[in-house]
């Protein structure tokens, strides 16, 4: 049975923001700055226009308006100064616009030392993600159906198959083989507690837009469904606040568990802060792996780690980020560079390969940051139009082929050009 003890802090907002771009912080707090205020409807009226350009804000709801107020309010850099939902910029987030200005560096660290404040997810995160998977340093996989054939059936038709299960454990199976320990499920219970989210979720009413429409004639999509139950039940047995290796409760019962959607804002919000990485599209694995590429130690291991003081473990550990220099790490990353690019290649028999496929590779194998990636690949590149190693780089900026696919993933930027093709050649 669980037991309860509070071992973290009691965190002072429940509920993430549903979003992952932080320039909302930003533009909200430099409205603030050029009007005097804001509120939720002067956000909904400026924010739009000031964030088209990026091209990971496609629509914002108004619900998001509301949760980055709050969340602004939590970090000390706005505050209510009347009774008409009015919000004036403090001091606090002046100096957070200015860091935005001057050192977008610190900038970063002043937000994640705020968020892991308000709640404490950011510390807690990439220690569970250790404590799932210690020897694959914090690996793990949230699966996805293989892609076999799951035919579409009524509405009506809430089973559990023999062929439903047969995929399910097939794709735990390869996960497990490909990546081991990446996947801390017991079958049997993955497999009932995934029977179980599925006809739940075929319990529920279809969302369709004729209301008209009897149920029994509303068609649905195995896969979909089989989808969205296996990443629900994942991130709840790995991401609940009872922690799945003691048993024991790790936050007040005021906190609920972690829910997918939830996961799905703070992957990419901690990816930001370079302190883990994720992929939805490894060519052999079947869903999104994730990985810390950050550790709690008693003491800074080496120089190609950065230490983040103000992010502590249970045990008082900070936070190190692992960065490696470039003197360090010149050599395995130019060698790992080729090499998942020669993988790659004889997969796929074309020369241009997806420069984010080979990222993504890239910083699993070594576990270092996308924006590290970036550097030392404009390094690497340089080096190679010098001359200076034996290969030749092509890169090429090409998004016409799937091109929804890519803009939802993050680009990869060299010299403030986003690139999406890469071709390396032996001289």
């Amino acid at each position: 049975m669980s037991s309860y003890k509070q071992i973290w802090s009691t965190p002072k907002l429940y509920g993430v923001g549903h979003f992952t771009e932080f320039n909302l912080y930003k533009e909200a707090l430099l409205i603030a700055k050029s009007k005097g205020f804001i509120d939720q409807a002067l956000l909904v009226s400026e924010i739009p226009q000031r964030v088209k350009g990026l091209i990971l804000v496609d629509s914002i709801s108004k619900t998001v308006y509301a949760d980055l107020i709050r969340e602004l309010i939590h970090y000390g850099f706005i505050k209510r100064e009347s009774k008409n939902d009015l919000y004036w910029i403090t001091d606090d987030g002046l100096d957070y616009l200015d860091l935005c200005s001057s050192n977008k560096e610190k900038a970063m660290e002043k937000l994640l030392d705020q968020m892991q404040s308000v709640f404490v997810t950011p510390a807690w995160f990439i220690n569970r993600l250790w404590e799932l998977n210690r020897k694959g340093q914090g690996q793990i996989v949230i699966p996805l159906p293989l892609k076999k054939p799951l035919t579409s059936r009524k509405w009506s038709d809430n089973t559990w198959t023999t062929e439903l299960e047969e995929v399910s454990l097939s794709t735990i199976r390869l996960v497990q083989k490909k990546i081991p320990g990446s996947f801390p499920y017991d079958e049997q219970c993955w497999i009932r507690d995934l029977s179980e989210e599925f006809l739940r979720l075929g319990s529920q009413s279809p969302k369709i837009n004729n209301p008209e429409i009897p149920n029994d004639e509303v068609n649905y999509s195995q896969r979909n469904r089989l989808s969205l139950a296996m990443k629900t039940i994942a991130v709840k047995k790995f991401f609940s606040r009872c922690n799945p290796n003691s048993g024991e409760m790790e936050f007040p019962n005021k906190r609920s568990d972690m829910t997918h959607r939830s996961f799905m804002v703070w992957c990419p919000r901690l990816e930001n802060f370079n302190l883990i990485c994720y992929t939805d599209y490894h060519p052999d694995i079947p869903g999104r792996i994730l990985y810390p590429i950050s550790s709690f130690k008693d003491e800074c291991p080496s120089d190609d780690f950065s230490c983040k003081r103000f992010i502590t473990d249970l045990e008082g550990r900070c936070l190190y980020v692992h960065t490696p220099k470039w003197e360090s790490i010149k050599k395995i990353f130019i060698d790992t560079l080729i090499e998942v690019y020669q993988i790659y290649y004889n997969k796929q028999t074309i020369i241009y390969i997806s420069l984010q496929d080979i990222r993504d590779e890239v910083c699993r194998l070594l576990r270092i940051s996308p924006f590290l990636f970036e550097k030392y690949l404009q390094i690497t590149y340089e080096m190679s139009v010098r001359h200076e190693i034996n290969y030749s780089i092509s890169l090429e900026t090409d998004i016409r082929l799937d091109m929804k696919v890519q803009l939802n993933r993050r680009g990869v930027y060299l010299n403030g050009i986003m690139y999406s093709l890469i071709a390396i050649k032996p001289l």
